[in-house]
C-alpha cells in the first residue's frame, strides 16, 4: 500500500475513479451532484499537498467519467436542485408563524428569541449563513445620531461587520452593513439586536432598558454617540446555545449555537408555516441576491454576495423568470406582481405539521426497526447474564459499546424513517388538496368568506405581549406612541431570554391503561429501565394495587350470611401520609422554569428519583455543596448521598 499522500500526488486518474466508486457504493449518496462535490473537494486537497493545479487532461478525463460511467452505474439522480427564493413576504409569514402558531417547545426561550434577527439578517445581508453564526458583540456596534427634529429620541444605527466569510479569490474580504429600526416589527433586526444585548448587560454602561438608549443626547460637538461593550461581553457569541446545569437549562455563555441547530429550527418552522419545500438558509440567500440584484451594480452586488465573475448567473440565478414578458411583447399593462407570486414558494395552513398517531405506529411496525429493536433486547439479556445487573454498570465493556451502538442506530433508523413518511405527507397534501377544493366547490360548498382564527393562549404571558406587539398595526399612532410599542416590546424579550417554557412531559398527564387504586410506590433502580422506552408510562415493578391482596371469593361468601351485631370493630392501622411528589429544585431554585414545570407532580417517586438524580445532582462537579432546595430548610448539602439521606430523614421523600 502506498503512502496516500504519494498516491494523490501522482494525479492518476485510475486512483481517483476507484475512490469515488468505493465511495457510492459504501454510502448513501444518491445525487450525481454530491459525488460531483466530493471530486471537487478532492482536487482541492490535491492542490494544497502538490502546490499546484491539477492538469487539465485528469479534469477533463473525471468531468465526463462521473455523468457517463458512475451516474449509470449505480443511477444516480442527475436532477437539478430547485433554486427557489425565500423573499421578505415569506418572512413575514415565517414570524407570524414562529410567535403566534409555533407550539413547538424550545429548550430555553433564547433560542426562539434570538432565531428571529437571525432570519432577518440572513435576509437583509444576502450572506452564507455560517457567517452569523458565529457573530459575536465586537462585530456589532450600535451608534446613535441626532434626530431630525430636536428633543425626540436618537437614530439608533446597527453597524454590523461580518468577518468569518468564505474566501474569495483566494483572499477573505471583510463586509459592513449598517441597519436602522425597520417599521415592521416583526422583521427589524436592530430590535432583536439590541433586546438580546440588554438582556445579556452587555454594555458597557449597564444599560437596562430600551428607554435608556431613547433617553440619552447626542452632544453638538460630536456626529454621534458610539456605545460601548463591556470587555468580557465583546469576545462572546450573540446567538448562543444552552447547557445542562445543576439548576436546570442555561443559556451558556461561551458556546454558540451551531449551524445544524439553527437549520433545524427553520426547517421546523417552515412546517409550522405550511411550506411543502423543505426550507434551507440559501432561499434566504437566493431572494435577497436577486432583489440586490435588480437595485445595484454588477461591482456592488459581487462584493455584497461574494462572488467573482458569473458565479451568480451559475449557481444562484431561479430557474423561474419572474417579469412579465407577456406585457413586454404585447405592450400592455405590466402585472409583475403577479408574475412574482407565481414564484414564491407554495404554502398551505392545513398542511401536514407533525406525524398522526397512526402513522407512527406504522413507523414502530418497520421490520427493521423490529429487528434491531430485538438486537437490542438480545444484547441486554446477554449482558446480565455475564452478571450485570444494569446496562450503566457494564461501562467499558464490549456489551455495553455494542448496545450503545445498536441505540444509536435504532435512533437514527426512526429519525429517517419520520422525515421521509412527514415529507410523503406533506407532498401527497399539496398535491390533492386543490384538487378536493374544486370537488367541493363543484358540489356547491363555499369556502368561508372570513376565517375565525383560533384563540391561541401561551403559558408565558412574555411571549403572548411579544406575539400581540410584533403585529399590532401601528397606523394611526403618533411617533411617541410608536416609541412606546418598541420599549415595551423590548422589554417583553428581554424578560423572555430569562425564561423557560414548560416541555410537553410536564404539561399533560400521562394516559394510563387501567385506573389506578390505591397505589403503593416503591424505589427502583434507575439504571434497569430500558433507555427508549417512556419513564412515566404504565405500573412499575414496584407498584400494585392495595385491593389485589383482598380475598374476594372469601369477601363474597361473609357477605351472604352478614350479622352486623357480631362484628367486631377491626383496628386499621393508619398509613403514613405521603408528600406530594415534585421537585424541589424545580419548584423552588429554578428561576427560569415554567409555571407548570414548577407545579408538576409526578405520578411515580421512582420517575422523581430519575429526574433529581439526571438533572439536578448528576450535573454538580463532585465536592460542590450546595444549599437544601426546599423552601424554608437552611441545611447545607455536601454531596448527591447527602441530598438523598436528607432527604429521607428530613423530607419524607425515599429517593
Amino acid at each position: 500500500m502506498q503512502n496516500p499522500h504519494q498516491a494523490l500526488k501522482m494525479c492518476e486518474p485510475s486512483y481517483f475513479k476507484t475512490y469515488l466508486f468505493w465511495r457510492v457504493k459504501h454510502s448513501r449518496i444518491k445525487k450525481e451532484s454530491s459525488i460531483i462535490t466530493r471530486w471537487k473537494i478532492l482536487s482541492m486537497v490535491y492542490a494544497r499537498l502538490a502546490e499546484e493545479y491539477m492538469k487539465e487532461g485528469v479534469l477533463y478525463d473525471m468531468r465526463n467519467w462521473i455523468p457517463q460511467v458512475l451516474t449509470p452505474a449505480f443511477g444516480l439522480d442527475d436532477s437539478e436542485k430547485e433554486k427557489s427564493g425565500l423573499f421578505v413576504e415569506d418572512l413575514c409569514r415565517l414570524q407570524n408563524a414562529h410567535w403566534v402558531r409555533d407550539t413547538e417547545v424550545f429548550a430555553h426561550e433564547r433560542l426562539r428569541v434570538q432565531l428571529s434577527p437571525f432570519l432577518s439578517l440572513a435576509g437583509c445581508t444576502a450572506t452564507r449563513p455560517k457567517a452569523l453564526v458565529g457573530l459575536r458583540y465586537e462585530d456589532i456596534e450600535f451608534q446613535l445620531f441626532p434626530p431630525r427634529v430636536k428633543g425626540r429620541p436618537p437614530i439608533v444605527i446597527m453597524k454590523l461587520n461580518l468577518n468569518r466569510v468564505k474566501r474569495s479569490g483566494g483572499k477573505r474580504k471583510r463586509k459592513g452593513f449598517a441597519f436602522y429600526e425597520a417599521e415592521d416589527l416583526a422583521c427589524c433586526g436592530v430590535t432583536f439586536m439590541l433586546a438580546l444585548a440588554l438582556a445579556d448587560g452587555a454594555f458597557k454602561n449597564k444599560l437596562t432598558s430600551l428607554r435608556d438608549v431613547y433617553s440619552l443626547v447626542v452632544p453638538p460637538d460630536t456626529d454621534r454617540i458610539r456605545l460601548q461593550w463591556d470587555e468580557d461581553w465583546a469576545q462572546r457569541p450573540v446567538f448562543r446555545d444552552v447547557e445542562h446545569t445543576a439548576n436546570g437549562v442555561r443559556v451558556s455563555r461561551t458556546k454558540a449555537l451551531d449551524y445544524q441547530k439553527h437549520r433545524h429550527h427553520l426547517i421546523r418552522l417552515g412546517r409550522t408555516s405550511g411550506f411543502e419545500k423543505k426550507l434551507e438558509f440559501y432561499d434566504l440567500r437566493r431572494a435577497s441576491g436577486k432583489r440586490l440584484k435588480e437595485a445595484l451594480t454588477p461591482e456592488e452586488h459581487r462584493q455584497i454576495m461574494g462572488h467573482r465573475g458569473d458565479v451568480y448567473e451559475r449557481y444562484y440565478m431561479p430557474s423561474f423568470i419572474d417579469r412579465d414578458c407577456q406585457a413586454i411583447y404585447l405592450g400592455s399593462t405590466r402585472r409583475d406582481d403577479l408574475i412574482r407570486a407565481v414564484g414564491r414558494l407554495i404554502c398551505h395552513e392545513r398542511a401536514p405539521k407533525a406525524l398522526t398517531d397512526v402513522q407512527k405506529f406504522e413507523i414502530s411496525q418497520d421490520p427493521k426497526l423490529l429487528e434491531l429493536i430485538e438486537e437490542r433486547a438480545q444484547c441486554v439479556r446477554d449482558l446480565k447474564d455475564d452478571g450485570f445487573p444494569t446496562i450503566k454498570s457494564a461501562k467499558e465493556t464490549k456489551w455495553f459499546e455494542k448496545h450503545k451502538s445498536i441505540q444509536a442506530e435504532i435512533n437514527t433508523l426512526r429519525r429517517k424513517l419520520k422525515d421521509d413518511l412527514l415529507e410523503k405527507s406533506i407532498a401527497e397534501f399539496h398535491k390533492t388538496v386543490h384538487t378536493a377544493e374544486v370537488d367541493r366547490q363543484l358540489r356547491g360548498i363555499r369556502p368561508a368568506d372570513i376565517i375565525t382564527p383560533p384563540n391561541f393562549e401561551y403559558e408565558l404571558e412574555e411571549r403572548g405581549q411579544v406575539a400581540k406587539l410584533l403585529f399590532k398595526p401601528l397606523d394611526g399612532l403618533a411617533e411617541g406612541q410608536i416609541l412606546d410599542v418598541r420599549v415595551e416590546l423590548v422589554d417583553n424579550l428581554m424578560r423572555l431570554c430569562k425564561k423557560q417554557e414548560t416541555p410537553h412531559q410536564y404539561k399533560a398527564p400521562k394516559k394510563r391503561g387501567r385506573p389506578k387504586v390505591c397505589p403503593v410506590y416503591a424505589s427502583t433502580d434507575a439504571d434497569d429501565e430500558d433507555e427508549d422506552e417512556d419513564d412515566d408510562e404504565g405500573f412499575s415493578q414496584g407498584e400494585t394495587d392495595v385491593e389485589s391482596d383482598v380475598d374476594w371469593e372469601t369477601k363474597t361468601l361473609a357477605d351472604e350470611d352478614l350479622d352486623v351485631d357480631s362484628i367486631a370493630p377491626i383496628e386499621v392501622e393508619e398509613q403514613p401520609i405521603a408528600p406530594p411528589l415534585y421537585c424541589a429544585f424545580c419548584k423552588w431554585v429554578d428561576e427560569e422554569a415554567g409555571p407548570q414545570k414548577r407545579g408538576h407532580v409526578f405520578s411515580r417517586i421512582d420517575s422523581l428519583s430519575r429526574h433529581i438524580r439526571a438533572q439536578h445532582l448528576c450535573p454538580r462537579a463532585a465536592g460542590e455543596g450546595f444549599d437544601c432546595p426546599y423552601q424554608g430548610c437552611s441545611a447545607f448539602i455536601g454531596s448527591a448521598l447527602h441530598f438523598i439521606t436528607h432527604t429521607k430523614h428530613q423530607h419524607g421523600l425515599r429517593l
